[in-house]
């Protein structure tokens, strides 16, 4: 084997290829005699490019010594990595003797020294075995990129962290412990920003951080100093310490030009100063900045306070839909110095690059961050998994952008791990080139160039659909005069003075820009009306959103969010007073899908629960906002589907009833906690929350009043004061929770006159005086109420208990003429003072209306919930009905009829009051007089 491998050495030698190749020859020679007789080695070696070889070939030599009892696999492992990276191959020959600690993770502990030279110079080594190891890890395919970029990140956050501790020691020996004013020690953090926030650091990325302290004051050492000339000099010594070359290399390169006024700035700021330059100066690419704020090494109490306190700059309280322009603008200032520079193929900044998957999931952050906390995250992964769960955008597309991001990461860390520098502009060269493709495991230059022209336009496709400009960037020419205000006649064959006062109001109270935007909206929307109360509507929606230029621009860069408008205002003049009412719901119409399916109840219980848990304990308003704001926003959704008859009768009602019954649940929530605030020691409250009524019955209206009654459990103990007092507090502060106006309207107005003694009664009322009352001194009414009487809240054993007396309420013994006498008298006095006056007909109350349907049920469950107890079980009429059926005290045939004529009646109720509808057709006119004959022919049946 050596001979004839000299024998080919000699020819090439022999064939003139002179000193470089005969140099070339004899270190191949060398090497390929070294391995004589470990033929597996060799045709390991081989199978490496031949372009490659000669990068590997030296490591080798000098460490096949280090490497004797290596499997075969090792090998193929190791030529791979020393191939893709001279980084980790020069290091690998320069410290031999670590290479089978690095492999086995094994990092010896930094030295506790006082020299920051030696320190400093440990730290290096420390750092670049680590990063060796990381190299070594991403490039064999051992980990996912994922894993990577997360040991990248805590690397560089042990690094800081011990950096941080190191010179704080040092300073506080020379000046002293830093302290505030009233003498408190003051604190140092350090936040990470950017990729290092986000837990995403790549191979040779900056660390993006800002320095901050506490607050004013001064160290209390011989050397006194400020306490920020202190933490300046404490900053500026953690730079140098990570940053400054030496033989060993260099830890982090540190960029703090992201703190308050850049480089002009101190590189340290206290607290309060930070909070003061956001508040009054944060412009919106530090919004952006900050999306991804973690805290990464000092008093980590103290960062996470501050993020906190940043978080309603960063996150809008609503929705923030001017944020797309700015991202908008900040992506095409990028694209103009990439195309400067000639970087087109920058995988993190040109065309279908990382940036672009950022951008596509940090709009959704800042546009919906404020309304959406699950979307708060410094993690680029949560923040998509948080998207996905909301709805806000198709999950194959967030599927395929996660994909696409983690190929351009992976192909951006083995590119950085080449030679260790920072660098995303992929190399022209054929060597590194090949060298970039070996590391990631595909045969060639030109088969990983494909995989990367189809990944980058599957993101600059999402990209491009996303942050597409608005359709009507211009207004028409017919419209531009009159907007600007040099004519007088609206170019619009619909409601011109209404059109003429926005344009008096927009010129008045908008910048340029503003109005310019809101003429283009209008342009459009002019020749969209078909008829003049649809316009009417659409156009009174818009005046109010004259100075709130979030949502002009949600309709200006969004023609499906138009649509919408225009399509709910026409079917509904409710919806369009609702749009007025209430803007924040106009984010709804972005998604038409979404929008006409409203949330499935344990959806909607988890965003109550997502909301309500990023909130301050103390921010009760903010707290109560919230139920507002979803109870507005999943109305509108109710009633869209309704009007839309995407959803049948009885399912809007459910889902009305569904939407209360949850917002009184977190409400009650809500008010323990504030309680557990006064009173910490607490036991959990034995309190029930009893809906009457529309909600009892599972058939609640767009705007009914909630009616309740509050029990409580009499032999409760361990309360803070007496059970009477405490509960009616407790009560009142629900009531209020729920019924109080703000800026987002009411949640509920709440009706308590159902409680024992109706007004002249105790607010709340203990089951055990609730029973009492019920079987020796209720009404009949009372009971006839008690049918549609349910928990809706709060606790589970006074559910129970409150179930078992009603059904023993209504098992009472009733003489049935009587009990009819009664029932029909109090029928009458209803129709009387609720009928229409002029004899029209009355969906509720005209004879053959709803009212006259659930008189019927009640009464034949008075008169025989005694023999038949499963007829009492449910509270609303259609299963009133089928237990009636089931129990053969009505007919099949007169059971259905009632039943598809209550359906009918209630429908009518809602097209009337979503559609504005008051003339019931001629059909349902004819269904009530037969129900009416119907109706009084069972009454007497039933006795």
């Amino acid at each position: 084997m050596g001979m004839r491998l000299a024998v080919k050495m000699r020819l090439a030698v022999n064939a003139g290829h002179g000193r470089r190749a005969a140099s070339a020859a004899a270190r191949s020679l060398a090497l390929l005699l070294s391995l004589h007789g470990c033929p597996k080695r060799m045709n390991q070696l081989s199978s490496i490019p031949e372009l490659l070889r000669s990068r590997v070939e030296h490591a080798c030599q000098i460490l096949q010594a280090h490497l004797a009892d290596w499997s075969q696999a090792q090998w193929n492992e190791a030529l791979r990595v020393w191939a893709g990276s001279s980084f980790v191959r020069e290091w690998c020959v320069r410290h031999p003797q670590q290479l089978a600690a690095m492999l086995r993770d094994e990092v010896p502990d930094l030295p506790q020294t006082p020299d920051v030279n030696v320190f400093d110079a440990a730290l290096r080594d420390y750092r670049n075995q680590r990063m060796v190891r990381i190299a070594w890890q991403e490039i064999s395919a051992q980990v996912s990129p994922k894993q990577t970029v997360t040991a990248l990140s805590r690397l560089a956050d042990e690094c800081l962290s011990r950096v941080v501790d190191w010179h704080r020691v040092a300073l506080q020996a020379r000046h002293g412990q830093p302290r505030l004013r009233d003498g408190r020690v003051a604190q140092f953090c350090v936040i990470g920003l950017g990729k290092l926030g986000g837990c995403e650091l790549n191979f040779s990325s900056d660390v993006d951080v800002i320095f901050a302290y506490s607050g004013a004051g001064e160290t209390d050492g011989d050397k006194a100093l400020s306490n920020e000339q202190y933490f300046v000099r404490l900053g500026q010594r953690i730079v140098r310490s990570l940053e400054q070359r030496s033989d060993n290399g260099f830890v982090f390169r540190v960029d703090l030009r992201l703190r308050p006024f850049g480089e002009r700035s101190p590189i340290a700021h206290s607290q309060g100063n930070l909070e003061e330059y956001y508040e009054a100066h944060g412009r919106e690419w530090e919004r952006y900045a900050w999306i991804k704020a973690r805290p990464v090494a000092g008093d980590l109490e103290l960062a996470q306070d501050l993020i906190a306190a940043l978080q309603p700059f960063v996150y809008r309280r609503y929705l923030d839909f001017g944020a797309i322009d700015s991202l908008r603008d900040m992506k095409g200032q990028i694209d103009a110095q990439v195309r400067k520079r000639g970087h087109e193929q920058d995988i993190k900044l040109g065309w279908g690059g990382i940036r672009e998957v950022e951008f596509i999931v940090q709009v959704f952050q800042l546009v919906r961050g404020g309304a959406e906390p699950s979307l708060r995250s410094s993690s680029l992964m949560q923040a998509m998994r948080a998207i996905t769960k909301l709805g806000l955008y198709p999950a194959e597309q967030i599927k395929a952008l996660r994909e696409a991001y983690w190929f351009l990461r992976r192909v951006e860390n083995c590119w950085q791990a080449q030679h260790d520098q920072q660098t995303h502009v992929l190399p022209n060269n054929e060597e590194p080139r090949l060298a970039l493709a070996c590391a990631l495991g595909y045969s060639g230059w030109a088969a990983l160039d494909a995989e990367l022209q189809q990944q980058r336009a599957i993101v600059h496709a999402q990209f491009a659909a996303l942050f597409a400009e608005p359709e009507n960037d211009v207004i028409s020419a017919q419209w531009q005069p009159w907007w600007d205000q040099q004519q007088e006649d609206v170019p619009c064959d619909w409601v011109g003075e209404q059109f003429q006062e926005l344009r008096d109001k927009a010129h008045k109270r908008l910048s340029t820009e503003a109005c310019q935007r809101l003429g283009e909206l209008l342009a459009w929307l002019s020749v969209q009306f078909h008829d003049a109360a649809t316009a009417s509507r659409v156009l009174q929606v818009v005046e109010v959103l004259i100075g709130r230029g979030n949502y002009v621009s949600l309709l200006h860069d969004n023609p499906v969010a138009r649509r919408q408008l225009i399509n709910l205002c026409q079917r509904s003049p409710w919806l369009a007073q609702q749009m007025r009412q209430f803007p924040m719901v106009l984010s709804e119409l972005l998604d038409p899908i979404r929008l006409y399916a409203p949330d499935e109840r344990a959806v909607l219980a988890e965003r109550l629960h997502d909301h309500l848990a990023n909130l301050p304990v103390d921010d009760v308003e903010a707290r109560m906002d919230v139920l507002r704001r979803m109870r507005n926003a999943t109305m509108l959704r109710i009633a869209a589907a309704d009007v839309s008859a995407a959803l049948p009768i009885m399912r809007v009602s459910d889902r009305l009833s569904e939407l209360a019954e949850e917002i009184l649940r977190a409400g009650l929530e809500q008010v323990e906690l504030q309680l557990r605030q006064r009173y910490p020691e607490l036991v959990k409250p034995e309190f029930a929350v009893v809906a009457y009524g529309k909600l009892g019955g599972l058939e609640l209206g767009y705007t009914s009043d909630l009616d309740l009654v509050f029990v409580y459990d009499g032999e409760q103990h361990g309360l803070p004061l007496d059970p009477p007092v405490f509960f009616t507090r407790l009560a009142r502060k629900l009531i209020h929770f729920l019924a109080t106006p703000t800026g987002a309207g009411v949640a509920y107005e709440i009706d308590t006159r159902l409680r024992p003694s109706g007004r002249s009664g105790l607010l709340v009322t203990s089951l055990q005086g609730l029973a009492s009352y019920q079987k020796d001194q209720a009404w009949t009414w009372e009971h006839q109420a008690l049918i549609r009487a349910r928990v809706v809240a709060g606790s589970a054993r006074l559910a129970e208990g409150f179930a078992t007396l009603r059904q023993e309420v209504l098992a009472l013994p009733r003489e049935r003429a009587e009990l009819l006498k009664e029932v029909q008298d109090m029928r009458e006095k209803m129709r009387v003072s609720l009928a229409p006056a002029d004899g029209s007909f009355h969906p509720k109350h005209s004879p053959g209306g709803i009212v006259d349907i659930e008189f019927l049920t009640q009464f034949a469950v008075l008169a025989y919930a005694r023999e038949y107890p499963d007829i009492a079980r449910f509270t609303d009429v259609i299963r009133i009905l089928e237990g009636l059926q089931a129990a053969e005290l009505i007919a099949a045939p007169d059971a259905e009829s009632l039943a598809d004529a209550y359906r009918q009646l209630r429908a009518h109720v809602h097209q009337s009051f979503l559609g504005g509808l008051d003339q019931p057709a001629p059909a349902l006119l004819e269904l009530a007089g037969q129900t009416a004959l119907r109706v009084a022919r069972l009454q007497q049946s039933l006795l």
